[in-house]
């Protein structure tokens, strides 16, 4: 009769322990490793009717870390290389930081094109598209292109014209950019122009995280754009040639890479997003940020190789 009620007791203190652990975990989105802190992005994204993501975020697997490698001096203001299986940043430099994404920006822009340009529809290009600073692109005034290809010039090559014409085929396209990034979750960013030109583009390493899982799950296309090296594109009467070379570099010097987005002004400095793979983890991937720096490519490049000699998934 004593062992009956001493496993009855025990076992009470059992269900208790789990229950106080769950709600612990439920209150801090479901990290209950001591000393995470910040480490973990935001776990819930807003109801956006992809399972996937929410599976992934939620998913909170975390790889074992070789605490004897030494971190990277990474000398850019911010910096991050996010896991979105394990919900988790790996490496963070001032996370939470305001700071002008550049052309980061035209990963929205991309966004906001797919959903509510059809991929054939024709633009015809305008003086003012051309008039746009910047020289990537050198689109011809008159000349007509599709909102396709329009968006491979503007991916691959970053070119302005390319980002002003398909934003001027979209009514209110500004404020459907900024309406985007508050569904989408984007807490601490801000839209100015279709381009990046304005400083008045910022986001932070979280919220720029989050935008890369969402376009990378939701507008696939648009990251296999990212991902190609050199193509040629034609205006629709054949007669005016784009030959276009993917400004990143890094497409050429790390194989794992899927594809990334380069972005300068005198204001932003050097920024990049890059997704690249994770070695042999079939279908899982990291999302690697960096803002504000001098080298772009060399400490995007720093990051991404010490996480491979640091983790262990």
């Amino acid at each position: 009769m004593k062992r009956i009620f001493l496993t009855l007791i025990i076992s009470l203190i059992c269900l208790g322990a789990a229950s106080i652990l769950f709600s612990f975990a439920k209150k801090t989105g479901g990290n209950t490793e001591i000393g995470q802190g910040e480490n973990y992005y935001p776990s819930q994204l807003p109801s956006s009717g992809n399972a996937f993501i929410t599976a992934s975020l939620n998913s909170n697997f975390i790889p074992l870390r070789n605490w004897t490698v030494e971190e990277p001096n990474i000398l850019a203001k911010a910096a991050g290389v996010f896991d979105p299986n394990g919900d988790k940043f790996l490496y963070q430099k001032n996370i939470k930081e305001k700071l002008p994404i550049a052309s980061l920006t035209k990963i929205m822009t991309a966004i906001i094109a797919l959903d509510n340009l059809g991929l054939d529809e024709i633009i015809t290009i305008s003086k003012k598209t051309v008039m746009t600073e910047g020289e990537n692109g050198r689109l011809v005034i008159g000349e007509k292109l599709s909102a396709r290809d329009l968006l491979y010039i503007m991916l691959i090559e970053s070119s302005n014209d390319a980002a002003v014409a398909l934003s001027d085929a979209v009514n209110d396209f500004l404020s459907l950019m900024n309406k985007k990034a508050k569904e989408i979750g984007l807490e601490h960013t801000n839209f100015a122009d279709s381009t990046g030109i304005s400083a008045e583009n910022y986001s932070t390493i979280v919220d720029l995280a989050r935008l890369a899982e969402y376009s990378f799950t939701q507008k696939s296309l648009m990251w296999q754009i990212l991902g190609i090296k050199e193509i040629e594109i034609s205006s629709q009467d054949g007669k005016i040639k784009h030959h276009l070379l993917n400004i990143n570099k890094l497409l050429n010097e790390v194989n794992q890479i899927i594809g990334g987005k380069t972005g300068f002004t005198d204001e932003a400095e050097g920024c990049m997003i890059v997704i690249n793979r994770i070695p042999n983890k079939t279908g899982e991937y990291l999302v690697t940020i960096i803002l504000g720096s001098k080298d772009r490519e060399l400490e995007t490049k720093k990051l991404i190789e010490w996480v491979e000699k640091s983790y262990v998934w």
